[in-house]
């Protein structure tokens, strides 16, 4: 194996080429999604990029390598240890909104009405641009923030549209997509 890779989340893992490692197996390829790469430590190792010369990889500095673009890395001394920062289009969920997000779930499940779609979303952790565009529609039908009506204070879930509000991300939630999308 060319590197060794450890994930940290959807969209970030690190990789440490060995010192060992053949010249020979370090080869062009391109990625299917933008990256930035942050040196961590390694001597004398390089980065090329399609038709440009190689470029030293500083310990400390980040680099961009675009989707769908030829690069390769040549070999220095010692080991090579790089974190990755993919975009592959996913998006973590912040925790106010995934609290928002549970507590909507939760009243959901009181008055047996649990949405599936956030409960998904809350078991991957992040959304994609399609699952943005739904949480989209859905407040865009909705137009203004709702509010718990004063006949169901103390028993919330009994508010169909105020639990469904709140299993969309409620008020944090909207106010996040909306800067995610601008």
């Amino acid at each position: 194996m060319v590197y060794k890779q450890q994930n940290i989340s959807h969209n970030t893992f690190r990789r440490v080429f060995s010192e060992s490692v053949d010249s020979g197996e370090l080869k062009w390829h391109k990625d299917q999604h933008d990256r930035i790469v942050f040196v961590e430590s390694g001597k004398g190792w390089k980065l090329q990029m399609d038709e440009e010369l190689p470029q030293d990889l500083q310990e400390g500095q980040k680099y961009f390598i675009p989707k769908e673009t030829y690069h390769r890395v040549i070999k220095g001394t010692g080991d090579l240890k790089i974190s990755i920062i993919e975009n592959n289009g996913k998006y973590r969920i912040p925790k106010p909104v995934m609290i928002e997000m549970k507590k909507g779930i939760m009243y959901g499940r009181k008055s047996k009405n649990v949405n599936t779609f956030t409960q998904s979303l809350i078991e991957k952790g992040y959304v994609t641009k399609e699952d943005m565009k739904v949480l989209k529609e859905f407040f865009d039908g909705k137009m203004k923030s709702i509010s718990l009506n004063e006949n169901f204070k103390g028993k919330p879930e009994q508010h169909k549209e105020y639990v469904e509000w709140l299993s969309h991300g409620g008020d944090v939630g909207y106010k996040w997509l909306i800067q995610k999308l601008v």
